[in-house]
């Protein structure tokens, strides 16, 4: 008995498989980059203190401008300078 296939052998996604077999192979080059935002460069410009980024760092880590004091005095602030506007 012999049994043949319907429609052509060809398979599709042999093509597909092989470019993404070849592209993988190709070494990728990736850099790093680093850009310093004009704010950055104005601090850097006035000589802020890198203690002083230490400082704000730590308390960023420690949860201390998560609190509920904070975040009422920036409301407060953000509700004071709404109402200027107006």
């Amino acid at each position: 008995m012999n049994i043949n296939g319907v429609g052509n052998n060809y398979n599709r996604y042999t093509d597909a498989y092989k470019k993404q077999e070849k592209a993988a192979a190709k070494p990728q080059k990736k850099t790093d980059k680093l850009e310093l935002s004009d704010a950055a460069k104005k601090l850097k410009s006035l000589g802020v203190d890198s203690k002083d980024f230490a400082a704000v760092k730590a308390k960023i880590e420690s949860g201390y401008y998560n609190t509920d004091e904070v975040t009422n005095k920036v409301a407060d602030a953000i509700l004071e300078e709404i109402s200027k506007e107006k």
